[in-house]
């Protein structure tokens, strides 16, 4: 596992940095917003399961991995877990405390939300 992350956080890093990478990680992250700066948050659509999904980022040298549940109809959103991987797909933090947050749609975890409702085909969206 630790080689898979590592090399996922190589990836995404490179596709968050300049926003090229190759074809499939283009089509499997989808930029939702921007950090304070400047670096792209991207939504990652091969692990959207039913309503929850993962936002990437850029954090230091590594990333920062945050886990969703959206509920669509009511227009809800809920913080699962947030992790920073270091530049070598090492763990170094994690957090696993859930709670609601805010649904803000210009926001990146809004954006991923709209993107993941329209997918799975909830109403109002």
């Amino acid at each position: 596992m630790y080689f898979k992350i590592g090399g996922m956080v190589g990836a995404i890093a490179i596709l968050l940095n300049n926003g090229s990478a190759f074809a499939e990680n283009a089509q499997r992250y989808i930029t939702v917003g921007h950090d304070k700066l400047g670096n792209s948050v991207a939504l990652d659509t091969e692990t959207i399961k039913g309503t929850t999904y993962k936002l990437y980022g850029m954090y230091g040298d590594g990333i920062f991995e945050t886990t969703f549940d959206a509920s669509c109809k009511e227009s809800r959103l809920f913080r699962n877990r947030i992790a920073i991987y270091g530049s070598e797909g090492q763990l170094l933090q994690e957090d696993r405390e859930k709670g609601e947050i805010p649904f803000v749609t210009n926001s990146s975890p809004g954006k991923g939300m709209q993107i993941v409702c329209q997918k799975i085909g909830a109403d109002g969206w």
